[in-house]
């Protein structure tokens, strides 16, 4: 027992070893395990502390729902978001974040917790809450996930909140600026498109369609563009491309052929947007319609040249003065015309510079008028190259309220061409005049010898049947003569202007009465008969009492010579309202209704038969329409139709009463009896000389003769005569030195006759300057001149 107690012991010992070595290894292991745990703790602070930090910087907020213990727990990011003081143990009730809740979103978010606790899985949501410490209004973010135990039972429900009320308040903008842009491009007065990277429709305005050929109800939103054009050009297609890469492309006129068919011109743009990376998301293409626009920029290109064309052919060119902008801009004729190039810088000075010497001031003094409102309309020299052209000029002042100028426009017309002609003209007239002076005076010589001849015959008392006929011819004639000598320098005088109307109170009676004492010869060989109906009432016009008689009397004449012998002729007179009415009436040939249209026209001639019977140079008419014009008159002719007479009628503006009563009655000067008077005649025409001494002694005056001026003013200061009938045309010293030279003599007194050939205003005028008392031309009428020398003294 002994020997095994050893054994026993040393087995004993060997537990206690053992135990001792497994207490030593319990420790260190749980040494080991403390070191592991804490460790493990660090970590898990270290994932809490980071969990802390990511949901601080991302604004989520962590919380925890225990089923069993139907408790809550939020994480203090929760607390910030929901505006609420955080509780010391996180924890909270239920109804503390359900009170924060939109009564209106809190039903369905009820709803999505119930589902997602019962059935497990996840669940996203949005919803509104109100801080209840702040007021303000939020907009959350939340996801719920379910954790099970083993046996598949929902131990908790763990969820996250986000703010997201800056995030929905920048979408909701974004989405009403995508609105707003989509309707400003839908109804933009544009052709506006936008498209994505695909080319698709994202947005189109309805001009675009319109102007495209769309119909109004086709979609096209998210539909290719290539699509709704399918033939659409390779060069659009080349010009989308550039622009999708990022370029910006335009053009100003360009040509694009629409869906119908038909071409339109397009300005347009082509400019990428931009993705928020920077990226080309697509492109927005804008186009207006410029068809009407370039049609009418062509046609005012091609009516800009026409007009420059116009000025060119018509020589005419315009220019404007721009006072704002002090600019004066001409016209290519304008430069033309002034013969300066066009890069000439233009003033007033320029203009004026090349205005002819001589007619600057006039130009400068009119410009300086039409500055102050005067017209400016005048015709200038200007000097081009070295020669003298004529313009007429004409401009339209604007001015302000104020009175100042603002601007001008004006044309210039070169009229160099019409000038010369007009001088030419002249030239031809006055030659004419002077043509017609001389053969008036180379008539009268002739006619005055043959008139003379006449009476003296007449006075001698012929009594042989066949002298007395052949003298009352040779009388006719010389009338008719003296007439169409008359009528030729009237009608050259009216349409110069040269005559001035010698106006008075005329009785129309008294101007009817000398018409037909004019015409009562002509009317007596063609043996027309004649009735004249006066007014009872006394009818007074203002006029030239010899000027009316010579219309009526023409037309009376007129009358007569196509009227077949035998006729009848009425001269009627009456009052029509404010008028003194003529008519001449006659039964003769008539006018045929196309004559009537050029009847007073000067030299037209109604018979043009070869024979030319009837005689007239087709002046007669026409001298008459000039006078009554000049009266204020009107004269029209009036006929049915060939072989069924015709009518004048003559219309002047009668006096009023008042002005009648006003007017001085007219006296008959009863002619005195003769005196004898002592007269010097001066003529270098023997024929005609003569044959006024044989009438002037056959009158019982005492004659005295000189055929020169020089002659004619040794025997008026020798022989002091009372009355000198002084010829102008004299070989030597002429009829004007001569009537001075007597005047100058002594012969203050003396009656000074111009008796002359030249019988034209101009002539008058020098007649009296010259120191002429009176002017008769020859042939003198010999009632007139016995008349003159009776009413002398002896």
């Amino acid at each position: 027992m002994h020997e095994k107690l050893p054994a026993v012991l040393s087995a004993k010992q060997l537990l206690i070893n053992e135990s001792n070595e497994l207490r030593t290894r319990l420790a260190q292991v749980e040494d080991n395990l403390r070191i592991i745990r804490a460790e493990e703790l660090d970590v898990l602070r270290a994932a809490e502390q980071r969990m802390r930090l990511a949901t601080e910087a991302t604004g989520v907020g962590i919380w925890e729902w225990h089923v069993s213990t139907n408790q809550i727990r939020w994480d203090p990011q929760m607390f910030r978001i929901y505006g609420i003081t955080p509780t010391p143990d996180g924890i909270l009730a239920y109804s503390d974040w359900s009170h924060c809740v939109f009564p209106e979103d809190l039903p369905q978010q009820e709803a999505i917790l119930k589902e997602t606790a019962s059935q497990g899985g996840q669940s996203s949501r949005e919803f509104r809450i109100r801080q209840p410490n702040t007021g303000e209004y939020r907009c959350i973010q939340a996801v719920e996930t379910v954790r099970t135990d083993a046996s598949g039972q929902i131990e908790w429900v763990v969820g996250t909140n986000l703010d997201v009320t800056e995030r929905k308040l920048v979408d909701t903008a974004m989405r009403e600026s995508e609105a707003r842009l989509r309707l400003f491009i839908e109804h933009a007065p544009a052709s506006i498109a936008m498209f994505d990277h695909e080319m698709c429709y994202l947005a189109a305005s309805n001009r675009w369609k319109q102007d495209f050929g769309l119909p109004d109800e086709l979609v096209i939103i998210g539909r290719s563009h290539y699509e709704v054009f399918p033939e659409i050009p390779e060069r659009w297609k080349a010009l989308h491309r550039r622009g999708l890469a990022g370029e910006t492309l335009n053009a100003d006129e360009d040509p694009f052929e629409r869906l119908d068919g038909t071409t339109q011109w397009l300005k347009w743009e082509v400019r990428p947007w931009f993705t928020a990376d920077g990226q080309v998301g697509g492109i927005l293409t804008a186009a207006e319609e410029v068809t009407e626009r370039m049609l009418a920029r062509k046609a005012l290109h091609q009516s800009r040249e026409d007009l420059n064309r116009a000025q060119a052919v018509g020589q005419l060119g315009s220019w404007r003065l721009d006072v704002g902008r002090n600019v004066l801009s001409w016209s290519d004729e304008n430069y033309r015309i002034f013969g300066v190039p066009k890069e000439t810088p233009l003033t007033y000075e320029t203009f004026l510079g090349i205005v002819h010497p001589d007619d600057r001031e006039f130009v400068n003094t009119q410009w300086q008028a039409a500055l102050n409102g005067t017209p400016y309309a005048i015709e200038h020299r200007i000097v081009v190259n070295k020669q003298v052209k004529w313009v007429r000029e004409k401009a339209y002042l604007e001015f302000d309220k104020a009175g100042g100028l603002q601007g001008a426009f004006g044309i210039t017309q070169d009229i160099t061409g019409r000038k010369l002609a007009e001088l030419a003209l002249q030239e031809a007239n006055h030659q004419k005049d002077a043509f017609l002076a001389m053969l008036a005076h180379e008539l009268r010589n002739p006619l005055a010898s043959i008139c003379n001849a006449v009476h003296v015959i007449h006075l001698q008392g012929a009594q042989e049947p066949t002298l007395h006929r052949a003298t009352a011819m040779i009388e006719r004639q010389v009338k008719q003569l003296i007439r169409l000598v008359d009528d030729l320098l009237d009608i050259s005088r009216v349409s110069r202007g040269k005559i001035v109307l010698q106006k008075e109170t005329v009785e129309v009676a008294a101007v009817i009465r000398q018409a037909v004492e004019t015409s009562q010869p002509h009317i007596e060989t063609r043996q027309h008969q004649l009735q004249v109906e006066l007014p009872v009432s006394t009818l007074r016009v203002e006029g030239d009492f010899t000027r009316l008689a010579q219309v009526v009397s023409n037309v009376l004449n007129n009358a007569a010579k196509y009227t077949d012998a035998g006729g009848s002729i009425t001269v009627a007179v009456a009052q029509v309202g404010h008028e003194a009415v003529i008519r001449v009436r006659d039964n003769g040939r008539g006018i045929d209704p196309v004559a009537l249209k050029s009847l007073f026209d000067l030299f037209y001639q109604v018979d043009r038969n070869l024979d030319r019977s009837d005689g007239g140079l087709g002046i007669g008419l026409s001298l008459v329409k000039s006078l009554v014009d000049m009266h204020g008159g009107q004269v029209e002719a009036h006929s049915e139709g060939l072989g069924k007479g015709s009518e004048f009628i003559i219309r002047l503006p009668c006096l009023s009463e008042e002005a009648a009563l006003q007017a001085t009655d007219i006296l008959a000067n009863s002619l005195a009896p003769s005196r004898t008077q002592r007269i010097l005649l001066v003529d270098d025409n023997p024929d005609v000389a003569d044959s006024m001494v044989m009438l002037l002694t056959i009158f019982g005056h005492e004659v005295l003769v000189a055929h020169d001026g020089k002659q004619a003013v040794e025997v008026a200061l020798r022989e002091r005569p009372a009355v000198v009938l002084l010829d102008i045309g004299l070989p030597g010293m002429d009829g004007y030195q001569a009537c001075r030279a007597m005047r100058n003599g002594g012969l203050s007194d003396t009656l000074i006759v111009a008796m002359t050939g030249y019988g034209q205003e101009d002539d008058k005028r020098k007649a009296e300057a010259a120191g002429f008392d009176l002017h008769m031309p020859k042939p003198v009428d010999v009632q007139v001149l016995e008349e003159l020398l009776a009413s002398l003294p002896s």
